[in-house]
């Protein structure tokens, strides 16, 4: 009778240590092997997109735009090759900048099309 006792308890405190084991690796493994769920995408900054495209579009003597002027789409992930629209208002007058990121370190070129 102490004999079954034993294996029992010795069984079930290795069933025990195997899960707590196998709970560990997967968690380790999740957290260490998805760096998307841990780090936040890269945004551009508002202000600098803003006065990117503020410098790119050209009103000759009229007023010169300032950032409230601009619309540009909110939170523009960093991405290679990725284009977008940003909408210029002067005087009632309405321009569209096209925008497109160069490279993943931010760098835009900006231009209105003719």
């Amino acid at each position: 009778m102490t004999d079954q006792r034993s294996f029992s308890r010795t069984l079930i405190a290795t069933a025990l240590a195997v899960l707590a084991c196998c709970g560990l690796a997967v968690t380790i493994k999740v957290l260490a092997g998805s760096p998307i769920a841990v780090q936040s995408p890269r945004v551009l900054d508002q202000r600098a997109l803003e006065r990117h495209v503020i410098n790119a579009v050209e009103y000759g003597a009229r007023k010169t735009p300032t950032k409230d002027d601009v619309t540009c789409p909110a939170s523009v992930a960093v991405e290679a090759g990725r284009k977008f629209e940003c909408d210029v208002r002067v005087d009632g007058t309405s321009k569209i900048v096209e925008v497109e990121i160069k490279d993943d370190q931010g760098d835009l070129t900006a231009t209105t099309p003719e």
